[in-house]
């Protein structure tokens, strides 16, 4: 890991609340669990929710686990998608990449890279490399894994969403949206990543009806 994403991981720390103790959620019900090899042979723990052609990849942030999507995997299993989070390790390129084989390997027709803080900003970045369909970003950081500089050129349509009393993310945001030509969904408050869903669970809603309708 680069020093620049090392210091951005120390900032993710401080500006993501701490759980506090709680227990994590148990996985939604009729999911699968999976054990998908990444680089020198890891495994990283997965949990696949619903079933179908259409797959979207959930990428927590820093300090985040797959645990964190659960309650967004449901809602796309509901609409018909099957999602897939997972635990990232140290090397979150290589975890991806073999996430996005897994998927592909499994059926996948459509693939939608949604991440979370620096699970946003890696969505961003390899979303062409790995022939994404389109990406979902909450609260990426630009300078991380470059997602500012792969914002220019993407290929995939972009949803990219931030809290507005989220700075510094915010202002990052506007700025990755400009260089998409996209127009970035602030919402109140500021929860950070998935974080905007407590206070905005509509936001569910309207990812997945976005997905839909750029996957066709």
């Amino acid at each position: 890991m680069s020093v620049r994403v090392v210091a951005l991981v120390a900032l993710l720390v401080i500006a993501t609340p701490a759980a506090c103790g709680a227990p994590e959620p148990g996985p939604p019900p009729g999911s699968l669990s999976v054990a998908i090899t990444a680089g020198e042979g890891r495994a990283l723990d997965g949990v696949v929710v619903g079933s179908g052609e259409r797959v979207v990849i959930l990428s927590h942030g820093a300090t985040g686990t797959k645990e964190d999507f659960y309650e967004v995997a449901q809602v796309f299993a509901d609409d018909g998608w099957r999602a897939i989070a997972y635990d990232a390790g140290d090397d979150r390129e290589a975890d991806l990449r073999a996430v996005a084989t897994y998927a592909r390997n499994t059926g996948a027709t459509a693939l939608v890279l949604l991440g979370g803080s620096l699970g946003a900003s890696l969505s961003i970045a390899m979303a062409d490399e790995l022939g994404a369909d389109a990406v979902v970003a909450l609260s990426p950081p630009a300078s991380a894994f470059g997602a500012g500089e792969a914002a220019v050129s993407l290929d995939a349509p972009l949803f990219v969403a931030v809290a507005e009393d989220n700075e510094p993310f915010t202002t990052d945001v506007r700025a990755i949206a400009e260089s998409a030509g996209v127009e970035p969904v602030i919402v109140s408050g500021d929860g950070h990543g998935t974080g905007m869903f407590e206070d905005h669970p509509d936001l569910m809603d309207r990812v997945v009806a976005w997905a839909d309708e750029v996957t066709g």
